[in-house]
């Protein structure tokens, strides 16, 4: 994320799904606290898991940020309030493929079994992205995505059920695939 693209005036309303340790919400934070000392940065992390809001908050404090966490299956919790109106959304979901049985699982696992082409959660998850991405007027989402999760026919689906244009940001191979 290139911060010095964003065009801020106000407010700045952000929001990850599935925040885990909160270190990509709290590094966003401080590089917009940053760039843009005078906006007033509303953060709003989610995750199922009542520890990773605990560790999230934690991280969090050690580096003066203040999150306002919501204990959510995902973005259920700000579905109702905040239609339209959050300008960055991070969303690193649980994209491995697995059997649709290991997804939602209450252990680790949770964090990355994705179902069938990794796109159980993904899928679940967009149109609550769509919901509350203030979109448009530039509002601005970033999820990781892998190949078998079929990012163009995902880009071609929120397109077509939701208008939002969908591009890869960055892309690259690890080692192992």
């Amino acid at each position: 994320l290139d911060v010095t693209d964003l065009d801020v005036t106000g407010d700045i309303s952000i929001l990850e799904l599935g925040c885990g340790t909160g270190v990509a919400s709290i590094h966003l934070a401080l590089l917009l606290r940053k760039r843009f000392p005078s906006a007033n940065i509303v953060h709003h992390v989610t995750d199922i898991n009542a520890d990773a809001i605990a560790v999230a908050q934690r991280t969090a404090s050690a580096n003066n940020v203040t999150l306002l966490d919501h204990r959510c299956d995902l973005a259920s919790d700000l579905l109702p309030t905040h239609g339209n109106s959050i300008d960055i959304i991070l969303f690193n979901p649980p994209y491995v493929p697995t059997p649709d049985e290991e997804v939602g699982a209450d252990d680790i696992s949770a964090s990355w079994a994705g179902g069938e082409h990794g796109r159980i959660v993904i899928d679940r998850a967009m149109p609550q992205i769509a919901h509350l991405l203030k979109y448009p007027g530039g509002g601005v989402g970033y999820m990781i995505v892998v190949d078998d999760n079929y990012p163009e026919k995902l880009a071609l689906s929120m397109w077509e059920r939701f208008g939002m244009r969908v591009e890869p940001l960055v892309r690259r191979k690890a080692r192992n695939e």
